[in-house]
């Protein structure tokens, strides 16, 4: 019976996505513009390639920062993805850059350690906390809010030399899988202006692949550094829970202690992380963010790739979880086989036969964080959320309607009689997970079960989830790596996970996918 009801609940789903995809292609025409192609070499680089080469001065700061400004003005009016930039003081930061590299007061080996991303341009997501800048969390509501300092992640790339260059645009309250609000309006992909880049971190996603900036930061709360690299075909990084801090971002660790107790809080389960378009750079901004010395995360020592072991998994059965598409599981199964034939290995497929009661965990479990991170956000502006999300109808609300639905709906979806039956089974999915990847053992699976949709489209997805935010409420580090591209030239990837503190494998695996499968590509070119 039960088997049945699955298959019908998945023919429903199938029939409803075929539905509204259909709707949507007919009010955009089909396809819509690609961002012109790149031109200038530079910006075709990886970041540690760019830094080597300003230290030993082999090419100066100021003329990156300028390729990447000229690239920047070229795209933004086909993305909307960045919110303010800082072009003029970049250009100094970067001359004086170039006027220390010329003194030779430092050695290139000093400049290496002391500042390893020197003269190199980066951008950050508008969540992340600038001083003197607002602090809006991309929504009206809290549009009055200054910054008093920088986010610590933000800082450490600064210190280690980087150029910030933009900040870039996000879902509003970080409350969406597409990147849309009603202060900065909304993000186009760049291999397609028709469809979403993803959220919430979709402006740093677009930006990045469309040759815009080379490194950005993120925070991945369900998946918004990993499903917006996925949806643009370039790499993320939800790293180790504690492993780079969150501080100075948005969502806040909020003060009101009434609610809940300290781990209901929403903030323990994001993640600050880094999206770039080569795999080599998301080890070094790696070795930057972390700063939690208890983890230990060499990210240095090399990986013995004959001591691997692989584990995939294909597909989250549950009703009103998509079906993952099967070009993402081709995919998949390629990565599969090369890390077989690699590693002189034979991988083996989990298989979770509880995965309906699992997936009503992540969801009833996720969505208590959820509702008390919006009655935080009630209690301190005085708003009421049902009231809101009516207003929201009308358009009259200070949110988007997608915000105004997920404070509305997240109530009616978990349930409180079963909450903590539900939280002492994420504690022990989170043990058998620990158990079943060792330091030597990866999980391959999809990051998202379907490839990137139109704007409006990601509704029927929203239970897909469950595919990212498991490893947001286990605090196991998730790398994403592009795979492949449609026909229509649309990019997909997978998901790399790891054990705790295994973040330097996950990135390892990830950088050996990019050799074998040749990463990003630039729009129109896959």
């Amino acid at each position: 019976m039960g088997d049945i009801l699955y298959r019908i609940l998945q023919t429903l789903l199938s029939v409803f996505c075929f539905v509204q995809s259909s709707i949507l292609i007919l009010i955009y025409g089909g396809k819509g513009k690609v961002v012109p192609p790149i031109k200038n070499p530079l910006l075709l680089k990886s970041a540690s390639k760019l830094a080597e080469e300003i230290r030993e001065g082999k090419i100066r700061s100021e003329d990156v920062v300028l390729a990447y400004i000229h690239r920047i003005s070229e795209v933004q009016p086909y993305l909307n993805a960045t919110v303010d930039c800082f072009f003029d003081d970049a250009i100094q930061q970067a001359r004086e850059v170039d006027i220390l590299v010329a003194s030779r007061r430092c050695t290139v080996e000093e400049l290496a350690n002391k500042k390893p991303l020197l003269g190199v341009p980066f951008t950050a997501k508008v969540l992340l906390h600038l001083k003197g800048m607002p602090c809006t969390g991309a929504s009206k509501i809290f549009e009055d809010q200054v910054a008093t300092e920088d986010s610590p992640s933000v800082a450490l790339m600064k210190d280690a030399g980087a150029i910030l260059i933009a900040t870039t645009n996000s879902a509003e309250l970080a409350l969406n899988i597409e990147t849309v609000n009603k202060i900065y309006g909304r993000t186009c992909n760049p291999y397609d202006t028709n469809r979403t880049p993803g959220g919430s971190s979709g402006g740093e996603s677009a930006l990045i692949a469309a040759g815009g900036s080379l490194i950005g930061l993120g925070n991945d709360l369900a998946g918004s550094v990993r499903i917006p690299a996925h949806f643009t075909g370039i790499f993320g990084h939800k790293p180790t829970a504690g492993l780079v801090t969150n501080r100075g971002s948005f969502p806040p660790e909020f003060p009101n202690k009434l609610l809940e107790p300290v781990h209901m809080n929403i903030f323990k389960y994001l993640c600050t992380g880094p999206l770039c378009r080569y795999a080599e750079d998301l080890t070094l901004v790696m070795k930057i963010l972390s700063t939690e010395d208890e983890l230990k995360v060499d990210f240095n020592q090399k990986v013995d790739f004959k001591k691997l072991k692989i584990c995939y998994l294909t597909n989250i059965r549950s009703p009103l979880v998509s079906t993952t598409d099967k070009r993402i599981i081709a995919a998949l199964k390629n990565a599969v086989t090369f890390f077989e034939k690699k590693c002189n290995t034979v991988a083996k497929e989990i298989k979770i036969p509880s995965w309906v009661r699992v997936n009503r965990c992540i969801c009833s479990v996720f969505m208590r964080l959820l509702n008390n991170y919006e009655k935080e956000i009630c209690i301190m502006k005085g708003l009421n959320e049902n009231f809101e999300f009516l207003k929201s109808f009308f358009g009259v609300a200070k949110i988007v309607f997608v915000s105004a639905f997920m404070i509305w709906l997240s109530p009616l979806l978990y349930s409180e009689d079963k909450f903590e039956f539900y939280a002492e089974m994420i504690r022990g999915l989170r043990e058998e997970f620990n158990n079943n990847l060792d330091k030597n053992t990866i999980l391959l699976m999809p990051t998202y079960p379907c490839i990137v949709p139109y704007h409006n489209g990601t509704f029927p997805y929203l239970l897909s989830l469950s595919f990212t935010t498991l490893f947001n409420l286990l605090g196991l580090p998730a790398t994403h790596c592009p795979m492949d591209f449609t026909e229509q030239k649309l990019p997909y990837g997978i998901q790399i996970v790891g054990c705790k503190g295994n973040d330097a494998l996950t990135i390892a695996c990830a950088a050996e996918l990019e050799k074998e499968f040749g990463g990003w590509k630039p729009p129109g070119e896959g």
